[in-house]
């Protein structure tokens, strides 16, 4: 399997070699390292034809050579930039490519003024490769969307009026760990009232009150892969009119994912939902895109807008479908489903009720 991966890898670059390092955080999570090995942690690749040469400090090596054993790990000393031009003086290839997207200036910059190699500067061509998922990848992101999901259900369940956001993120990730999950797939949204107006709004001392919008972006991590899902809920009776806001970015949603198929481009996908908005009259309440890729990390590719929007899907592609409209000062509401590309069409990943805006019965 990861032979195969570094051999796809190869394909999209014109080099001899692909340089891979995970020491400065820059590569979230270590995603290159974990989709080329199996090894999650800081370490350095070279990725030529002939194999892979792999390496890690004193104080990983021992971890990857347990999470990677068909890899012969060796040590890296402690001057990284130094040892990592070594490395490639010692393997000698002519033209080395790295991605601008997941390595630090500095170190850019260290190997550039090293006359070692030719260094050819590429966007992020992994993350191309890992666009499309083997089946085992979906059914992780499967089992990361279930736990998701069972964890949102009890925390539902036991909902009590000035409860904080904060504690409810906190029940969130018990939850999910309590059910097998690794991690989160990323700092969980939960936002009430007038905060749920706020697409990226962090969790704080604001209590749940009768009457408040209540909104999860939540998402848990099973076996390295993540899993992404936005659900609304109203304390108590909701008014007509976030019902009828909840109705519009319900029948947006769904015009999107009804719109996923192979060789659909992204654009295609994210009008589909944007124009549903539109006619509703809350175009200029809609300040996000439809969909990204979720895999190893949560925003991936494919996009469905922008630079790097997809020309067209393809099977094994897994997607959100997330359209929301936002008042400022009031509250928003946003519907956000995962989906797998298949052969046919499409495959939805979630299944948290979302026919209706849910009206719980919340007691102090």
């Amino acid at each position: 399997m990861f032979e195969e991966r570094c051999a796809k890898l190869l394909q999209q670059v014109d080099v001899d070699a692909f340089l891979v390092v995970h020491l400065e955080g820059t590569d979230p999570d270590g995603a290159s390292m974990f989709y080329l090995t199996g090894y999650p942690g800081f370490g350095v690749l070279l990725v030529t034809p002939q194999g892979v040469h792999a390496y890690a400090s004193a104080t990983n090596i021992g971890m990857a050579r347990q999470a990677a054993p068909h890899l012969d790990w060796q040590l890296l000393g402690w001057e990284y930039q130094k040892e990592i031009g070594t490395l490639i003086r010692k393997h000698a290839p002519k033209r080395v490519a790295f991605a601008a997207r997941r390595m630090g200036y500095y170190t850019a910059s260290s190997l550039q003024a090293e006359d070692v190699a030719e260094f050819v500067i590429e966007d992020d061509p992994i993350n191309y490769v890992r666009s499309i998922k083997q089946p085992s990848e979906i059914a992780a992101i499967r089992r990361a969307t279930e736990i998701t999901e069972e964890a949102l259900a009890q925390v539902l369940q036991d909902l009590r009026l000035g409860q904080t956001e904060a504690e409810i993120a906190w029940r969130l990730e018990c939850e999910m760990r309590t059910r097998g999950a690794e991690g989160l797939a990323f700092d969980l949204i939960v936002s009430a009232g007038e905060n749920s107006a706020l697409p990226h709004h962090r969790p704080d001392s604001r209590s749940i009150q009768a009457s408040d919008l209540l909104l999860f972006d939540i998402g848990a991590k099973f076996d390295g892969y993540c899993s992404d899902m936005t659900r609304v809920v109203s304390i108590g009776p909701a008014s007509p009119r976030w019902k009828e806001l909840y109705e519009v970015v319900l029948n947006a949603n769904q015009a999107g994912i009804e719109t996923f198929a192979p060789g659909v481009s992204g654009p295609q996908v994210d009008q589909a939902a944007r124009n549903v908005i539109a006619d509703a009259g809350y175009a200029e309440f809609y300040p996000h895109g439809l969909s990204h890729g979720v895999g190893i990390e949560v925003h991936e590719l494919p996009m469905s807008e922008g630079r790097n929007a997809v020309a067209a899907y393809q099977p094994g592609m897994v997607c959100t479908a997330e359209p929301g409209i936002y008042l400022p000062g009031e509250g928003g509401i946003r519907i956000e489903d995962l989906l797998a590309i298949t052969d046919t069409g499409h495959e939805l990943l979630t299944s948290f009720p979302k026919d209706r805006l849910i009206e719980l019965d919340v007691e102090a």
